[in-house]
């Protein structure tokens, strides 16, 4: 063998080591990227369970309609819309003229009522004198009779019959007054009813002044609690229809976040974790939360009775996954916050059961890194 061909062997054995070497690069970062894209989806879906994170998530308050509760024209309306208000402030007022006239026709009838129970009361003590006196006419009348009788079958010549008859007349008439005065006083007693102020007139009359009093401090409309009143539909010389929403008042004493999870998020959430919460309104910050209670079900499109069912033809290969309401409560720290946070404000929560403080600790900076990213959006 030559020189030549010595070359050329060697020359063989070395391009496939080169080649190889120039390789080993490609097939090492093809294996990290591969090794990373399953601790990814390792993570992904441990953390689902332990620390489940959404962005559907927000701000939910009491949202009350304030009606006017009596029909009126409105004489002041004492505030603006997105104007913070303390419990029992006013906010519009109705004109109280003919709500005050009522409460003074009403306190006018109930006197009327009374007096009008002092003469029932006063017809039923005389029927009831009447009556006493009807009685002891019979009472004597019967006495005259039976002596009359008595002295007769004695001696029937004593007496004449013309006398004993008008006994017996008296008698009977004694008895017919009677029987009348005992009719005229259960009718005085009727129309009485019950005596003083538990008689059916009085507290006719009586309910009757309470519901106009009532009436009259409802032309003052006052906030429930405090909170925020909004949209503000009404001005001065508007009339009110009783019932009929004139503004929108926002509660601030119960102020939640509605959260919206997976039902493979929902499975170690339970009331009492902690939560960490980002605004959108609040780039920068993350504010401590925790689970108030989780929903037990949603509405969900259903054929009403006497249809026929609808068949919804989905060829995916993977269906969307259904969502649970999460009810999470917080406080925020300062003013500034609480103004910046308004009903229907988004945010993105987590949330921590408990479970693997590494998961934790990854979850607390996947929050931070999301409020520093709210800043450009």
């Amino acid at each position: 063998m030559t020189d030549h061909d010595n070359d050329d062997t060697e020359e063989d054995t070395t391009r496939p080591k080169s080649e190889k070497a120039a390789m080993d690069p490609v097939r090492k970062w093809t294996f990290i990227v591969l090794g990373a894209c399953v601790v990814l989806m390792v993570y992904y879906l441990v953390a689902d369970r332990i620390t489940p994170y959404t962005t559907q998530a927000r701000v939910n308050a009491l949202v009350v309609p304030i009606p006017a509760e009596v029909s009126g024209t409105v004489t002041d309306v004492a505030v603006t819309s997105n104007q913070f208000v303390e419990a029992g402030d006013l906010l519009f007022q109705i004109d109280r003229s003919r709500y005050q006239l009522a409460v003074e026709t009403a306190e006018a009838n109930l006197q009327s009522a009374r007096q009008a129970t002092g003469a029932s009361t006063a017809a039923v003590t005389a029927a009831e004198a009447q009556t006493a006196s009807a009685r002891a006419n019979l009472l004597k009348a019967d006495q005259d009779a039976v002596r009359l009788r008595r002295i007769k079958q004695e001696d029937p010549g004593a007496i004449s019959d013309r006398r004993l008859e008008t006994a017996e007349a008296t008698l009977s008439v004694a008895r017919g007054q009677l029987r009348a005065a005992e009719a005229n006083l259960e009718k005085a007693r009727q129309d009485l009813g019950e005596a003083g102020d538990a008689n059916s007139r009085i507290l006719q009359a009586q309910a009757a002044l309470e519901q106009a009093e009532l009436d009259l401090s409802h032309t003052s409309v006052v906030a429930p609690a405090d909170g925020i009143v909004t949209d503000v539909r009404v001005d001065r010389g508007n009339f009110a229809q009783a019932g009929a929403p004139q503004m929108t008042f926002l509660a601030t004493h119960d102020v939640w976040i509605q959260a919206d999870f997976t039902e493979n998020n929902l499975g170690n959430i339970k009331p009492g974790d902690r939560v960490d919460i980002v605004f959108d309104a609040l780039p920068g910050q993350v504010i401590r939360g925790n689970i108030r209670t989780t929903g037990f079900g949603v509405k969900v499109d259903s054929a009403p009775l006497g249809s026929l069912p609808t068949i919804k033809n989905d060829r995916q290969w993977l269906r969307d996954a259904q969502r649970f309401s999460v009810l999470v409560d917080f406080e925020l720290p300062g003013t500034r916050e609480r103004l910046a946070i308004r009903v229907g404000a988004q945010a993105s929560v987590t949330v921590y059961t408990g479970r693997g403080w590494l998961f934790n600790a990854l979850g607390a900076l996947k929050m931070r890194l999301v409020s520093i990213f709210t800043y450009a959006y």
